[in-house]
């Protein structure tokens, strides 16, 4: 054998089991990644239930954590909490849908007012004025035991 056949087949193995080794590495975190996961809703208690009248929303927030690959995140959610006029629940984000504003609710005009680009969106979320695709996010909720459990997301 030439010393020149065996420096190429050292290099080719090394690359391959380097090559491999990266492959390897690629799939285990794509598989442990919480986003390629199969999983359960989550719910996360926001209020009593009866602390929702009717009139003008209510700002919440609630906290949770969620495993984003190999570390736990502390992810922190702002909602608006109301009764619509038939008295059901509907639970907004407080993020404008054009470029994630934080939206804040108007006594004055009963609508909901984006300050970055003059959106507004009406009582139920749609949108009355503005740059916004879509109207507010609705965000899954359900009452257990008179508490208001929303879904981590």
């Amino acid at each position: 054998m030439e010393r020149r056949n065996v420096l190429i087949g050292l290099i080719g193995g090394l690359s391959g089991v380097v090559l491999f080794g990266l492959g390897a590495l690629g799939a285990a975190f794509g598989i442990s990644s919480s986003r390629w996961r199969d999983r359960k809703a989550r719910w996360v208690a926001l209020c009593r239930e009866e602390e929702v009248t009717p009139g003008d929303p209510v700002a919440q927030s609630f906290s949770f954590r969620r495993l984003e690959g190999w570390y736990w995140q502390s992810v922190s959610r702002n909602v608006y909490v109301l009764r619509d006029s038939a008295g059901a629940l509907k639970i907004f984000s407080r993020r404008c849908t054009h470029l994630g504003c934080p939206v804040k609710w108007s006594t004055k005009s009963s609508t909901f007012r984006c300050p970055c680009h003059g959106a507004v969106f009406a009582r139920d979320g749609s949108v009355s004025e503005g740059p916004p695709p879509r109207p507010l996010d609705e965000i899954p909720y359900r009452v257990i035991d008179g508490i208001v459990e929303v879904e981590e997301a």
